[in-house]
């Protein structure tokens, strides 16, 4: 935040090093650093989760040496930045640290107040863009969701956890109807309103601990994270009643419809998630098939 001290974790436990770290910082004139050191990388990880804008790392500590130490630091907060510290003079290492994902790496031999400030600013603005550029891959700009690739990786995650906490994930496969006539009868940019009302809906149906995306045209997904088969049902049903409200207020020239199929992620029997989606999918166009075929 604007006008609060930049807050920096020293991993290090050599105490002439921190002293020389912590002086070259307080000697600064142009920026205000609050620093706290630590001697352990297991002590740096339980501090890493306090919230921390910028770790210094040594590579060789008690419990952990070499580039392993930044490979564990960085795993478990990788959206925090890391500059590697090292008395070895060690080109391979310090390329190696780089490759891995540390935004510099300085020997301690060299560092200086100028030349660690601008390091560590370096660093965080490297990093602020890094998880632009990130986010920009993983977001729809027109829905503001997840796009494909973001809803993708989400839902692997929530697996991941699903297997080991032993809980069944509902995974609903929504298709917007007649999307093709929208875009044919009224313009593109109508069909651009439409998705972005149904995202909205999906928005304002489902919980944010659950992963809503767009993962095809006009295709959207949702992974339930804490909800029955029953309460997966009763939300697909939330959520159509929902877009039929929607309908009676918005003045549009078409009515939107959702087309639900829903699919049930068990750990105990677990599957790929490309599986899950494709069962969603079979659902979703059995319903479509039904309703067009009763004229629901």
């Amino acid at each position: 935040m604007e006008g609060q001290p930049i807050r920096v974790l020293l991993v290090e436990d050599n105490p002439g090093d921190a002293r020389l770290i912590r002086e070259a910082l307080r000697e600064t004139t142009t920026t205000e650093f609050a620093l706290d050191v630590v001697n352990t990388l297991a002590a740096g990880l339980e501090r890493i989760s306090a919230g921390v804008a910028v770790v210094l790392l040594d590579l060789s500590l008690p419990d952990a040496s070499g580039i392993a130490t930044f490979s564990r630091a960085h795993a478990a907060a990788p959206q925090i930045p890391i500059v590697v510290l090292t008395g070895n003079e060690d080109d391979a290492l310090a390329v190696s640290a780089v490759n891995a994902g540390a935004q510099d790496f300085l020997s301690k031999r060299k560092v200086d107040t100028q030349l660690l400030t601008r390091s560590i600013r370096y660093a965080i603005e490297r990093q602020r863009v890094l998880d632009r550029m990130r986010q920009m891959a993983t977001i729809d700009d027109l829905t503001g969701l997840a796009n494909r690739r973001g809803f993708l990786l989400l839902c692997q995650h929530e697996m991941d956890l699903a297997i080991r906490r032993r809980r069944r994930l509902p995974l609903l496969f929504l298709d917007l109807d007649s999307f093709k006539s929208i875009n044919d009868l009224f313009g593109h940019q109508e069909g651009d309103r439409a998705l972005i009302e149904v995202a909205g809906v999906l928005l304002s149906t489902f919980r944010k601990s659950d992963v809503i995306g767009r993962i095809g045209g006009d295709e959207f997904g949702a992974l339930m994270t804490d909800t029955s088969a029953e309460g997966a049902s009763a939300a697909s049903q939330r959520l159509l009643d929902k877009l039929e409200a929607n309908n009676a207020v918005v003045r549009r020239p078409y009515q939107l419809g959702l087309s639900v199929g829903i699919a049930i992620y068990d750990p105990d029997r677990p599957r790929s998630l490309e599986e899950l989606i494709k069962q969603a999918d079979e659902a979703m166009y059995l319903q479509k098939s039904e309703r067009r075929r009763t004229g629901s």
